[in-house]
């Protein structure tokens, strides 16, 4: 059995053994929430060869596995029982039902459709020596994005909002909060105001659904308490996902549907943000000429 196995096997041991204590407790389904503490207790008791050093990166490191859903204890998938981030206060994960029409414990719901319409953006203003040295990552992806300007793009020609759209400036990358936001983008719309644009990007891994809606309400939660940004009114959350499709290896660009800060502050506020609605409204194939290595 090789290492990689061993260690979700480990760890499905103890997903199995948490589930089961709180059931054994009598505790509801919406307080199934597990803290570090008891999940490094759980990992020194039953989980076999793991570390207890990093309980924060338990849940995230499953949901980031292809075979995620596999792995998933049968039990579990039985009772239709999944999981889900929960952050800030010490909080790890929470066992959570599935929900309508769900059928695997952790759905990617970022996929592109066959019909998806491809964009070639150019490249040739990034340095060829850039372009060769390309860095398989999710830094060099975000990079690549910001410098060719893929959000700005999809705003002006692509989105349900373009004809709204006024001007859009990027603000920052890696921005360190809980969860952490991979870059933010300043929006202007005609009739709506301003929006903040929040960027997850990923490579060959799922989209975490749950973590952009935590950035949706901390985002909606700071623009409520920070005064120079009291005139935001929107959170708009992005997906960039490199992948392969139609053959070619692009970056799949999800734009969610617009959330009021009002909505995401209240969620943040009553540690509900779980709930908030995401629905992927555009989703486009942007491929970038000439290649990008680590694309």
């Amino acid at each position: 059995m090789d290492e990689a196995k061993e260690n979700n096997d480990g760890k499905m041991e103890v997903v199995k053994f948490l589930y089961q204590k709180f059931l054994d407790d009598g505790i509801a389904q919406e307080d199934m929430i597990v803290f570090n503490h008891y999940l490094s207790d759980a990992i020194k008791s039953h989980g076999k060869g793991l570390s207890s050093n990093n309980p924060a990166n338990f849940l995230k490191d499953i949901l980031r596995s292809d075979v995620r859903n596999n792995r998933w204890p049968q039990e579990l998938k039985n009772a239709k029982i999944t999981a889900r981030q929960k952050y800030r206060k010490g909080r790890v994960f929470a066992f959570d039902s599935y929900g309508t029409n769900q059928v695997e414990p952790f759905p990617d719901i970022c996929i592109l459709p066959e019909d998806a319409a491809h964009h070639e953006i150019e490249s040739v203003s990034l340095p060829s020596s850039a372009r060769a040295l390309g860095r398989n990552d999710e830094a060099w992806l975000i990079q690549v994005c910001v410098h060719q300007r893929l959000v700005q793009t999809h705003f002006g020609l692509y989105s349900p909002l373009r004809d709204k759209a006024i001007d859009l400036f990027h603000l920052q990358n890696s921005v360190k909060m809980t969860p952490e936001i991979d870059a933010i983008f300043l929006l202007s719309l005609r009739g709506m105001g301003k929006a903040l644009v929040t960027l997850e990007a990923k490579r060959n891994e799922p989209v975490l659904m749950d973590q952009i809606r935590a950035q949706a309400a901390l985002m909606a939660k700071t623009c409520s308490k920070t005064k120079a940004l009291s005139d935001v009114n929107w959170i708009i959350p992005l997906a960039a996902k490199s992948q392969t499709h139609a053959g070619q290896r692009v970056v799949g660009l999800f734009e969610m549907e617009p959330i009021d800060v009002k909505t995401g502050a209240e969620a943040y506020a009553a540690d509900r943000e779980h709930l908030l609605d995401l629905k992927i409204r555009k989703s486009v194939a942007y491929r970038f000429s000439p290649t990008v290595s680590g694309i």
